[in-house]
């Protein structure tokens, strides 16, 4: 069985994987409150993204206002998109399905 924390490393794995299939640079941050965000670097465009990963046979967790002003204001800083990735996963880290892109404002 998949840990919380399992479950947020391969989300974030999977959109890694997807964003450097798209030509994107991509750092990991972690900021004082704990929040990992993943920063993309691509040649015309800069993307700040949070994810959020769980299981297909659950919801995912909801974005949390706090979450959501973090990533938008660190992002105004770097002059980046500021963007939420949601990815479901089976059991076995498997994603399932595609990764849903919201924009952040």
């Amino acid at each position: 069985m998949l840990t919380p924390t399992d479950i947020t490393e391969y989300g974030e794995r999977h959109v890694e994987k997807w964003l450097t299939g798209q030509g994107y640079r991509c750092f990991h941050n972690t900021q004082r409150h704990g929040t990992k965000d993943l920063e993309a670097r691509g040649g015309e465009n800069n993307m700040l993204i949070h994810v959020l990963a769980g299981l297909a046979s659950h919801s995912l967790p909801n974005l949390s206002q706090t979450e959501h002003d973090s990533v938008c204001s660190r992002a105004i800083m770097l002059g980046f998109d500021a963007w939420l990735a949601e990815v479901q996963m089976d059991r076995h880290g498997d994603q399932v399905g595609d990764i849903q892109w919201k924009q952040l404002t």
